[in-house]
């Protein structure tokens, strides 16, 4: 596996253009979506989903990924300064797919999505994470997919003896909050229904932005917060250029 874990991956642009009644009424938009796919992306999956060398190693707090087309970017959060590695969140590469959320919804499988989207890869988000753009740059995020991951979804469905089944009632909802102050829910669980597939979520009306934060609640709390897990995966962010 790679030492290098800052990763700059150029992929696919998608051009969309809308023709207007002549030449000078053409208005092009230009999108490229962040798909993490590629050998520099195959390279920051750790081969341990919980406990391995590259989120939770001696070199975990500089975990980081980069994309060329788009400009995002994402990694640790290093809350606690970063010696407990993907524990305090972030964003991490990921091709784990384990459907088995009866048996393998714990930490151990924190990598692992319970059906494929028809991609290799993906990223897992622990919240609270936040993906942005350089400095001074603000872009449109015209949308992503978001599913659950296994470990999430066991415990929703389920329960775990600390947090307890959404099988019925209560929720879990991941807030994705950008810096101009716009924000939308996206219902893990509410009222009995579970999020238990990929979806694409439009986040167009966010605006422009140079990040996004997620963060997740719930009505099952602790004095320490929500009891489920934190979990969801992201992939296909489409970025209007």
């Amino acid at each position: 596996m790679k030492k290098n874990l800052f990763a700059l991956a150029a992929l696919t642009l998608s051009l969309t253009v809308f023709t207007g009644c002549n030449d000078e009424d053409e208005v092009v938009i230009r999108t490229a979506t962040l798909t993490f796919e590629g050998s520099e992306w195959n390279a920051l999956i750790d081969d341990a989903q919980y406990g391995g060398k590259l989120l939770y190693g001696e070199n975990c707090k500089s975990y980081a990924w980069s994309d060329a087309a788009t400009g995002l970017s994402g990694g640790m959060t290093n809350a606690w300064g970063g010696d407990y590695g993907f524990s305090e969140g972030g964003t991490a590469i990921s091709n784990y797919v384990d459907s088995d959320i009866a048996n393998h919804a714990t930490y151990n499988y924190q990598l692992s999505v319970p059906a494929t989207n028809g991609s290799s890869n993906f990223a897992i988000v622990y919240c609270d994470a936040t993906i942005k753009f350089p400095t001074g740059v603000s872009r449109l995020i015209r949308s992503m997919e978001i599913g659950p991951t296994t470990y999430e979804l066991g415990v929703v469905t389920n329960g775990d003896g600390y947090a307890s089944s959404l099988a019925e009632s209560g929720n879990l909802t991941l807030t994705i909050t950008a810096d101009n102050g716009n924000s939308l829910n996206v219902d893990m669980a509410r009222d009995g229904s579970i999020l238990d597939k990929w979806v694409t979520v439009d986040l167009t009306n966010l605006g422009p932005v140079n990040s996004l934060t997620f963060t997740m609640d719930g009505s099952d709390r602790s004095d320490y917060g929500v009891k489920h897990p934190k979990y969801f995966a992201f992939d296909n962010v489409v970025v209007q250029l």
